[in-house]
């Protein structure tokens, strides 16, 4: 099949995105952050523990991403390429999926052409989403398969949304959270658009269909409680005896309350970038106030390596202009209306979750927010640029050009690890 001139960019995309996620990826050679669990729960997963028998221990997440670590260490070691290189394959994988998503999203939509390579370029070099691609944590695994499920929830066809079921429960089987992202795109399908005619004119409204959501919710609780079974009471050595034990015990943690932790944060501090975390370390002989670090090596020599965990600025600051923007347009079109739904809804499901349990909350968790706002500002910026090709003016191309060069800088400040 001969690749037209948008398909060879979307490859030249993803093979730098994958370029940049691998490099070095053994840098540092000690676990950072949450490493920490999630390397020594992969090794239990491998039988390395006092038993002998694999046996998922971490049991405040399901099993799934933990096993796929553990596949990585399995083939290439107890080292850090091995603790890592699986995160770098889904973070990899997330970059063409996320074309896809988009590229279905926008069909038969002439002025939102363009939004598909500007959402994948957005996503290649989004500082928090290439933080998960780089180290040995669950998120970036969740939203791999979340997005593999939306891109089958948005077929045009009932049936085949079904397909949908077995990614999402995967997504939840990788990090529970994944709840927050599934539940409002039910209620994406559930408000369906049609025509009827009254009194001789056609007009458009809306209907609920909740018997395709009711199967796809069923299919998908399903999906999960068999994966479930099979991931932990068949593959694994189960630390408890049942699904409904397990499950209780996963979510004991969300009463968990300790409000020193470093890196906490309230909700209203996401829209500001903060509190940042960080996994940095220096040059021999060198001293640094690791708080006042807000860059990576590429422009302080002094650092051997800096993981600054935090989303990008080009992404952080437009978000609630780019959210009510979509959510006032949501009634008239369907584009709109998914993602409204998308980021208000993970929206209240995190006030929800911080308002009743108290619980902690990091910054990072805006992971779960940024493909439906790389989503929305790609779609923008495509329609301005469809609309300025029939005129003479370049102010949409230089603005669009003008903000991907800001997104890169921005992802080059952060890059972790030096060139040499």
């Amino acid at each position: 099949m001969k690749l037209d001139r948008e398909h060879v960019v979307a490859v030249g995309i993803a093979l730098l995105g994958f370029a940049v996620r691998l490099y070095r990826i053994d840098v540092p050679d000690r676990l950072i952050g949450d490493e920490v669990y999630y390397v020594p729960a992969a090794k239990s997963i491998l039988g390395q523990n006092e038993e002998g028998v694999p046996r998922d221990r971490l049991l405040g997440h399901p099993p799934l991403a933990k096993m796929i670590i553990a596949a990585g260490m399995l083939f290439f070691g107890d080292n850090p390429f091995g603790w890592r290189i699986m995160s770098v394959f889904a973070g990899t994988l997330v970059i063409p999926v996320f074309y896809l998503v988009a590229r279905r999203l926008a069909e038969g939509r002439k002025e939102l052409a363009s939004a598909p390579l500007l959402a994948m370029f957005m996503v290649s070099f989004e500082t928090l989403s290439f933080y998960f691609s780089r180290v040995a944590r669950i998120d970036i695994f969740m939203i791999l398969f979340f997005l593999a499920g939306v891109y089958f929830l948005l077929d045009r066809q009932p049936a085949r949304r079904l397909l949908s079921a077995p990614f999402f429960a995967a997504s939840f089987l990788c990090k529970e959270v994944a709840v927050l992202m599934i539940l409002p795109l039910l209620g994406y399908i559930m408000v369906r658009e049609v025509s009827r005619k009254d009194k001789g004119r056609i007009r458009k409204v809306f209907v609920l269909d909740f018997r395709n959501v009711g199967l796809l919710a069923a299919a998908t609780a399903a999906a999960t409680a068999v994966m479930w079974y099979l991931l932990e009471w068949v593959i694994l050595t189960p630390s408890r005896p049942n699904i409904v034990d397990r499950v209780l015990t996963m979510f004991s943690r969300l009463s968990i309350e300790n409000p020193a932790a470093v890196g906490r944060s309230e909700i209203w501090m996401w829209f500001f970038n903060q509190p940042v975390t960080r996994a940095a370390a220096v040059h021999p002989g060198v001293r640094v106030d690791f708080s006042t670090v807000v860059v990576g090596p590429l422009l302080n020599p002094d650092l051997r390596f800096a993981y600054i965990v935090q989303p990008s600025w080009t992404i952080v600051l437009p978000m609630i202009p780019v959210a009510v923007y979509y959510l006032f347009r949501s009634r008239a079109d369907s584009v709109a209306r998914f993602v409204a739904l998308s980021w208000f809804g993970i929206f209240a499901g995190w006030v929800f979750v911080n308002l009743v349990y108290r619980g902690l909350v990091y910054l990072f968790y805006v992971l779960t927010l940024i493909p439906p706002l790389i989503l929305g500002i790609s779609f923008i910026l495509s329609a301005k640029l469809y609309e300025e090709k029939k005129t003479k003016s370049i102010k949409w191309f230089a603005v669009t050009l003008l903000f991907l060069l800001l997104h890169t800088v921005n992802f080059l400040a952060l890059y972790p690890v030096p060139l040499v």
